[in-house]
């Protein structure tokens, strides 16, 4: 598998986009999570501030005002509190709180592991139940897409910011796709520096959780 940034896509600044498979032999939503406290001490260490470039891609995508989503997760986390999810996911949300980007956690088959993830702007034709949701919604076209197929996107990023519901953890799953976007006006630190973050909380939390980045083509064609 590779992560494949097409032209479209590349034109945006989205060159630095970088992607991961987590596989573990025990669920990956077993273990326990992270505390509060611990998890807010984790948050602020070396946190940056939320990039201006995630705003600038939404507003180029045509949705000037949207709040990116590490923004979003930072008001959240001040008006409601932390919220533990197990450590997977705890440990995506203390990366995303530190370096302000929007990360997708997407499950994978095994029989996948043969495709590549594409990501590119929407054609018009594509669909997606949110997450904790039932209801399919279309992708309007020039939106932001990624996944393995055409017209069944794990992730929409535009007027709203959801993955696919379809691709969410269940209590079984074994292995995911890590997704880090990253924005213009940011190179390859920027996202390199949120996988290292998610490696070095899970070496901690999921010491039997492997992290494998994958190859990274920008600029070629789906």
């Amino acid at each position: 598998m590779r992560l494949i940034i097409s032209p479209d896509a590349a034109e945006l600044g989205l060159s630095h986009a970088r992607a991961w498979l987590v596989e573990a032999e025990t669920p990956l939503l077993d273990g326990s999570g992270i505390a509060p406290d611990d998890a807010l001490r984790l948050a602020s260490a070396d946190a940056h501030p939320v990039p201006a470039g995630y705003a600038e891609l939404l507003a180029a995508l045509g949705h000037p005002g949207t709040v990116p989503a590490g923004e979003r997760l930072r008001e959240l986390v001040r008006t409601r509190g932390w919220r533990s999810i197990g450590a997977v996911v705890d440990a995506i949300n203390v990366a995303t709180l530190r370096h302000g980007g929007g990360i997708g956690l997407h499950r994978l088959d095994h029989a996948e592991l043969t495709a590549d993830c594409v990501v590119t702007r929407a054609r018009g034709t594509e669909r997606i139940v949110p997450a904790f949701s039932t209801r399919s919604r279309p992708v309007p076209g020039g939106d932001l897409v990624y996944g393995l197929r055409e017209d069944e996107p794990f992730a929409w990023l535009g007027r709203r910011d959801c993955d696919a519901a379809d691709r969410q953890l269940t209590e079984t799953s074994r292995l995911v796709l890590l997704v880090v976007l990253g924005c213009p006006g940011q190179d390859g630190s920027h996202t390199e520096a949120i996988g290292a973050t998610i490696s070095d909380l899970l070496r901690s939390l999921r010491p039997d959780a492997g992290l494998t980045a994958l190859a990274t083509v920008s600029g070629e064609a789906s």
